[in-house]
């Protein structure tokens, strides 16, 4: 197996931004979940490696494509989101901020309110009233 070079922020940033996910779910249980997909699974037990949290898991297509995913709300808030606060994306920064911004709600369960509840639906489904409505504190 061929060795890797160690990740850099630089690199762990533009695999993001091309094969990164940032999702909100908004079902009976509200969570949060960030994700990278790729085929090498070494880049992705490297990526594992480098945050120090998360798992790896192939994916469900069977197309021969892994993922890592941390879904941890305590792990996202301490590691995941300071790590992209320091080193921010380009293409999906909107997605990563309405991400952080949920994740931030779940944190200190305030999700468990109604004013909570709508504004993790309001994250989710990206409405230009999204920012404006969640720049405050959370228990606005």
């Amino acid at each position: 197996m061929k060795e890797l070079r160690v990740l850099t922020p630089d690199y762990i940033c533009g695999l993001v931004d091309g094969e990164g996910c940032f999702y909100i779910l908004d079902g009976q249980r509200k969570c949060c979940e960030f994700q990278v997909s790729q085929k090498p699974v070494a880049v992705l037990l490297e990526l594992k490696a480098y945050f120090g949290c998360g798992y790896v898991k192939p994916k469900y297509d069977r197309s021969g494509t892994s993922v890592f995913v941390v879904k941890s709300t305590k792990e996202l808030a301490c590691k995941i989101i300071p790590f992209f606060r320091k080193n921010p994306l380009l293409v999906k920064a909107d997605s990563f901020e309405r991400f952080a911004k949920a994740v931030e709600i779940i944190a200190c369960g305030a999700h468990r309110t109604a004013q909570g509840q709508k504004k993790i639906r309001s994250l989710k489904s990206g409405t230009s009233e999204t920012i404006r409505q969640t720049s405050g504190t959370v228990s606005e």
